[in-house]
């Protein structure tokens, strides 16, 4: 019995720290939204700031889910940014005309969501 309780926590404490992770791009976007409006940014400056984001709510995710974990906790924040990134991946391809991604924007992406919850957890 105690074996299930210790892989409830597992699943309740990574779940915990997707949610503030999406929460923190929730965020973050609507802010990023206003900048938008506001300065009114080109193309380029607009997919790098939406990268950062992802990063950083990858990070800020990677530290909840760093300071649950007894021990490797960069192993842990991994998995989030890696679970984040498919979470993601899988919600924008639900839109009415899934667009078919850029193969080296999903690659960095992935790279840079996987690095930000490892940093996350490594810090935490």
């Amino acid at each position: 019995m105690e074996f299930l309780q210790g892989r409830g926590k597992i699943i309740v404490g990574t779940v915990t720290s997707l949610m503030a992770a999406f929460l923190t791009t929730v965020i973050l976007l609507l802010a990023f939204a206003f900048l938008l409006l506001k300065l009114q940014l080109d193309v380029g400056k607009t997919e790098i700031g939406i990268l950062l984001i992802y990063v950083l709510s990858c990070f800020i995710g990677g530290i909840y889910r760093g300071k649950r974990a007894a021990r490797r906790k960069f192993l842990w924040g991994m998995l989030t940014g890696i679970l984040y990134f498919l979470l993601l991946l899988i919600v924008s391809g639900m839109g009415e005309e899934a667009l078919q991604p850029e193969l080296t924007r999903t690659i960095t992406a992935f790279v840079l969501c996987t690095a930000g919850g490892t940093l996350g957890g490594m810090l935490a």
